[in-house]
């Protein structure tokens, strides 16, 4: 079995203190991933009638040659920010919008887009 996997990260950030009690960070990140597999051979049916597995291994091996193609791009942009209200306690928020596309879906396609906003304390003991 040959299968070829490229899988590259990009990750830039920058973090910024407004305040002794505020900070702000945000960023982008970029994902891109594409895999194939070239042939799907198997030792066990070299020379060996397809017929006495009950099916054609050929047939099957050619499909998923098809269906294991991966070819995916990530795109995220980020931004936050904390508050210390005290040594202890600090208030954080942050939001994020994603953009994935997936040029090779399978099953379903799961391309598309999100956007995600959460909120949280931190208390440090």
């Amino acid at each position: 079995m040959e299968y070829n996997t490229d899988v590259h990260t990009l990750l830039v950030s920058a973090d910024f203190t407004a305040t002794e009690k505020l900070k702000f960070n945000g960023g982008i990140i970029f994902n891109w991933g594409k895999a194939e597999m070239d042939n799907l051979s198997s030792g066990y049916t070299e020379g060996k009638n397809p017929a006495a597995f009950g099916y054609n291994h050929a047939i099957a091996f050619s499909v998923w040659e098809d269906n294991t193609d991966l070819d995916i791009e990530e795109l995220e942009y980020f931004v936050g920010c904390s508050y210390d209200v005290n040594p202890n306690l600090s208030i954080n928020i942050n939001a994020s919008y994603t953009d994935y596309n997936d040029d090779e879906p399978y099953l379903y396609d799961t391309s598309g887009d999100l956007f995600l906003v959460n909120a949280g304390l931190t208390y440090r003991f």
